[in-house]
């Protein structure tokens, strides 16, 4: 008698062919999974490499833009030296793959260097020209290798037969002083005060200027400003110091070397103290397109008088980095205590010492500092044919009067550049 086969067995049958093709599958996948976490942890680690060589290279740059710069027999070789401890500081304190960043800053073959991009005579490409004296430029070359014994470990080894991954990163921060203007944006006001300061004396009468006791040198240098402890001391610092004098109430505010400028503040004493405290936001600058001017002429309302409220939120200052304005020419006008001012060139200052005087008047001791300010706008990067949209690009170059592009040597911007 003949049998029919069971239906086990077909079933039998048919898992016995199923499974190692299920168990292929399963194979594959994971196989293309492994490669797939291993790309993106690599990927990942590329990305914190890049965010730590901009970390270094604007860490590196930011030390080496100092107030050094301003003191007598600056040493160029020892500041680099010490901005990039600095940066490499910055490096260890970074973690990429779980692991810190180690740079090489001794030697031949350094990771961090400074020099200046040069036009190479044949193209519009610069070379980078590496060197320590006027540099404008950090390079900072971050590495995870096998070669320096600290390679990206791997998630799945197994699969790729290697277990590390190579990564290496090249940054370049160029710090700029050629500025042309400041913008405010919503979040960061310009941090300038509403002041400023005597230029000079055409007639050559006047000695507290800004050109006579700072750019000549013949200010006293009594105070020091001690960034570790971040306070004033009394001691020499090798900066000179210009001592800022207001006039009394009711009398002439010409006599004075200072002037509190009306950002759109109407010389009020809690508006001009809210700009001490924060700077100068969008509203205060709306009368002037939101530009403060870094070279150009601007007229402005000064007032010679320091109120005793005003000057206690000069105190608050004290140390703090700070812009402010120069005036050539000023003419008092019908309201007390107010003038008429033609404002050229933006320096930066630090507040050392606030005295109050009679009759609501102050003195007060400042000297110049070297500061870094996002709000700078540099002037090769301004277009102002952007200013005439409406205008043919041949009549708006005609309504452009020629720009001057001298530079800043107390004001900076710095930037990722490549």
């Amino acid at each position: 008698m003949k049998t029919q086969p069971s239906n086990q067995n077909n079933n039998s049958t048919r898992r016995g062919t199923l499974l190692p093709a299920i168990a292929f599958s399963l194979l594959v996948v994971a196989a293309a999974s492994a490669l797939v976490m291993n790309k993106l942890w690599i990927d990942a680690a590329e990305i914190e490499l890049q965010n730590v060589a901009e970390a270094t290279a604007l860490a590196a740059a930011g030390d080496y833009l100092g107030d050094e710069l301003l003191k007598p027999g600056f040493d160029a070789d020892a500041a680099v030296e010490q901005a990039k401890q600095r940066a490499a500081q910055v490096a260890a304190s970074n973690l990429v793959g779980g692991q810190p960043v180690s740079l090489t800053i001794t030697g031949d073959d350094t990771d961090i260097v400074f020099g200046r991009r040069v036009d190479n005579g044949i193209d519009p490409e610069t070379v980078f020209l590496l060197t320590n004296k006027n540099p404008s430029v950090v390079e900072v070359r971050a590495s995870r290798s096998r070669d320096l014994g600290n390679p990206i470990n791997l998630f799945y080894p197994g699969v790729t037969k290697r277990a590390y991954a190579d990564a290496t990163m090249i940054v370049e921060v160029t710090f700029d002083n050629h500025i042309d203007h400041f913008v405010a944006a919503p979040a960061r006001p310009i941090p300038a005060l509403p002041l400023a300061i005597l230029a000079n004396d055409p007639l050559g009468k006047r000695t507290d200027t800004w050109a006579n006791m700072i750019e000549a040198a013949h200010g006293a240098d009594d105070y020091a400003y001690n960034e570790v402890t971040h306070e004033v001391v009394k001691q020499s610092d090798g900066i000179p110091e210009i001592t800022l004098r207001s006039v009394p109430l009711k009398s002439d505010p010409l006599k004075g070397n200072v002037q509190l400028l009306d950002f759109n503040n109407e010389l009020n004493d809690q508006k001009i103290i809210q700009q001490i405290n924060n700077g100068l936001t969008q509203l205060d600058m709306k009368p002037w397109n939101n530009r403060l001017q870094a070279q150009e002429e601007m007229q402005i309302t000064g007032l010679g008088n320091i109120t005793t409220p005003i000057q206690f939120a000069m105190e608050s200052q004290i140390g703090q980095q700070r812009l402010c304005l120069l005036y050539n020419q000023a003419t008092a006008i019908d309201v007390p205590g107010w003038t008429s001012l033609s404002c050229e060139g933006v320096v930066a200052i630090r507040i050392l010492k606030v005295i109050p005087e009679s009759g609501e008047s102050a003195t007060v001791i400042v000297q110049p500092t070297v500061l870094t300010t996002k709000s700078a706008v540099l002037t090769q990067f301004f277009n102002e044919m952007a200013d005439y949209p409406n205008l043919p690009p041949n009549l708006a170059r005609m309504m452009i009067e020629p720009k001057t592009n001298e530079s800043n040597k107390y004001v900076y911007k710095i930037y990722v550049s490549r």
